[in-house]
């Protein structure tokens, strides 16, 4: 965990491996998805390790405890939040000049696949 606090203290994004991380929203449409495949994915991803864990350490998601486990972080958060922060990883991998850009592009992707219903 350390070297990813050092690695983002530096001001660079963490890579993303863009082929996986779509592969896994693949995972999501699935009605039959195996969570352990999920937290399988998301801990072989540097930056949706970290992403996930730190959403999941956020004043809103975080418990009396920190967590430090890619499953319990994917438990705490659920599919939904999840597929957003993928999502948003993958614009921002997309349109690292703008950044606001790039996360409005995920919003609008995990919209049209949630139905229209992700608020803006």
């Amino acid at each position: 965990m350390e070297n990813l606090n050092n690695h983002s203290s530096l001001g660079e994004p963490l890579p993303l491996d863009t082929v996986a991380a779509v592969q896994l929203l693949e995972m999501f449409r699935d009605p039959d998805h195996d969570v352990d495949r999920i937290v399988d994915f998301i801990s072989r991803d540097p930056r949706l390790s970290a992403e996930t864990l730190q959403r999941c350490n956020n004043a809103v998601f975080g418990g009396s405890e920190r967590v430090t486990d890619i499953f319990e972080a994917v438990n705490r958060l659920g599919y939904y939040e999840l597929y957003g922060i993928i999502a948003a990883s993958i614009g921002a991998q997309r349109a690292p000049a703008n950044a606001q850009g790039g996360s409005g592009m995920a919003r609008r992707a995990v919209r049209a696949d949630f139905g229209g219903s992700f608020p803006e």
